[in-house]
């Protein structure tokens, strides 16, 4: 018996939530309805692709210091025929000279500006002069007065050149880089607001599904009331207490009702499906589906600080952090076109190993001996001869883009300030609505029940009973109706203030 006793508690326990899925309701509390969201939801799935698209950008700026490795090696042939020089006696002898070469080298530019490259190569000449037409030729390179001359040549060197003005403290890479790295925070900000935007939209949906539920039942309680009304009538025009056109008047407020009730479920339905849209990736699956709220409307009442919301708005709004961050952006163009105006004045310098033997082996050990070193060094000054006027222009330019970078971060903390001031005032009005909208309704109860009774005594009509029908319909959609702008208006200014995440205990991770 006991086990059987459990069983039923089981069964009684779980068979109205079977129902409910066997109904195509599924209940989501609003944590729930964010989650999914913040998993699913296409508009946040592209925002977080920002970040990691400008996290590329960012590496890729980078590359501007990776060194570069160059290697070469190749054959030349150049064949040249005799000919006769006005300069010199006698008739030049035709030749072919074969280059062979090989050479590598690493080239970069430091992040101070430097520029250096370090080479290596190594080469044989292979000439072949032909004097067999030169008279006396034939026996010193026999048998058909042929030359074969062999030289080699190897070098080494590296290069360096450091600009002392221009491309100094700042140059177009680490410009590049400075404004990647800014362009990463802004896509962090970006993302972060845009969170922020559909937990609002998200909370903005589910408050109006439960409006919408609620309005459903309320409409639906009216129409019980009004058929109710139509039966007691009826009752009585049988009875000949009442006279039939009583009847009509009621009838006609109970279709009235009926209507109003189909168009609240047709509301219900489709903000179902602005919420589900919000928190699902795919609808198809879903369709058949009907999100049921599990939570309701109440009134939690709110202390504001107006001074409190405002610094609160100005530190942690991502969209104003963007636009600070842009502002730095535009002061690095500044500094980067201010230091364009300046000539280019670079020191330059070398050192090197070269070397020329007959054979390839003298001519490597020469440069492990640094026999025959070369150095030099110097200073190159290019100065623009028309003044300058692409770097001047372009350098007022930034100037302004940056006073305008200011002016916007301005106007746009002020319309912050405005936006937590008219929010701080919208939950305190909706919070006084929820008070007297509750009242009101309690009112109406009271009155309809009063009425009710005149009309069971005989004392009143089927025409005030309808009204104060109507009355406490319309008191009990204004008090859910301010009830759920109430949690609206405490979103909202959670949104205002930036602290929508963190009210909701979502924190966002970053890489």
């Amino acid at each position: 018996m006991p086990r059987l006793l459990r069983i039923f508690l089981i069964l009684w326990v779980v068979m109205p939530g079977i129902a409910g899925e066997a109904a195509g309701l599924r209940p989501l509390s609003l944590d729930e309805c964010i989650q999914l969201a913040l998993r699913n939801n296409y508009d946040l799935r592209i925002e977080r692709l920002n970040p990691e698209i400008a996290r590329y950008n960012l590496s890729g700026a980078d590359g501007a210091y990776e060194p570069v490795f160059t290697f070469r090696a190749g054959e030349q042939l150049l064949t040249v025929p005799g000919g006769i020089d006005p300069k010199k006696s006698g008739i030049d002898s035709p030749y072919e000279l074969t280059t062979d070469s090989v050479g590598m080298g690493v080239s970069g530019v430091l992040p101070t500006g430097l520029q250096y490259g370090i080479q290596a190569t190594s080469s044989r000449l292979k000439e072949l002069t032909d004097f067999g037409a030169v008279p006396g030729f034939l026996f010193l390179y026999p048998p058909y007065g042929i030359r074969n001359t062999n030289q080699y040549t190897s070098t080494a060197a590296i290069t360096l050149q450091q600009p002392l003005l221009r491309d100094l403290w700042i140059d177009k890479y680490r410009q590049t880089i400075l404004v990647s790295q800014k362009n990463l925070k802004t896509t962090e900000m970006g993302l972060r607001w845009r969170m922020m935007n559909l937990v609002y939209a998200v909370q903005q949906a589910y408050y109006e599904l439960v409006y919408a539920r609620e309005k459903v039942q309320v409409d639906e309680q009216a129409v019980h009331l009004a058929d109710q009304l139509v039966l007691g009538i009826r009752r009585q025009v049988e009875v000949g207490k009442t006279p039939a056109l009583e009847i009509q008047q009621a009838s006609s407020q109970l279709e009235t009702a009926r209507t109003t009730s189909f168009a609240s479920q047709q509301a219900l339905a489709r903000q179902r499906n602005v919420l589900k849209n919000l928190i699902s990736d795919d609808f198809r699956s879903g369709a058949g589906v009907n999100i049921d709220p599990s939570e309701t409307l109440v009134t939690v009442p709110y202390v504001s600080d107006r001074i409190e919301s405002w610094r609160t708005a100005l530190d942690r709004r991502p969209d104003l952090t963007e636009l600070r961050i842009d502002l730095e952006k535009q002061g690095i163009i500044v500094r980067y076109r201010f230091n364009q105006l300046f000539p280019s004045l670079d020191l330059v310098g070398g050192y090197g190993l070269q070397s020329q033997e007959n054979s390839s082996e003298s001519s490597l050990a020469d440069i492990r001996d640094r026999s025959k070193p070369q150095y030099g060094f110097g200073l190159v000054l290019s100065i623009p001869l028309s003044g300058n006027q692409a770097a001047r222009n372009s350098y007022k330019a930034s100037q302004a883009a940056k006073q305008q970078a200011v002016l916007q971060l301005k106007k746009m903390e002020q319309n912050v300030l405005v936006q937590v001031d008219d929010s701080l005032n919208q939950v305190q009005s909706a919070f006084h609505r929820t008070e007297s909208a509750r009242q009101a309704r309690q009112y109406a109860e009271m009155a309809l029940t009063g009425e009710q009774q005149k009309l069971a005594d005989g004392v009143s009509t089927a025409f005030f009973v309808l009204q104060y029908q109507q009355k406490l319909t319309e008191a009990h959609t204004i008090e859910i109706r301010a009830l759920a702008d109430y949690n609206l208006a405490l979103a909202q200014l959670a949104l205002s203030e930036g602290r929508t995440l963190e009210k909701n205990h979502i924190q966002l991770q970053l890489k």
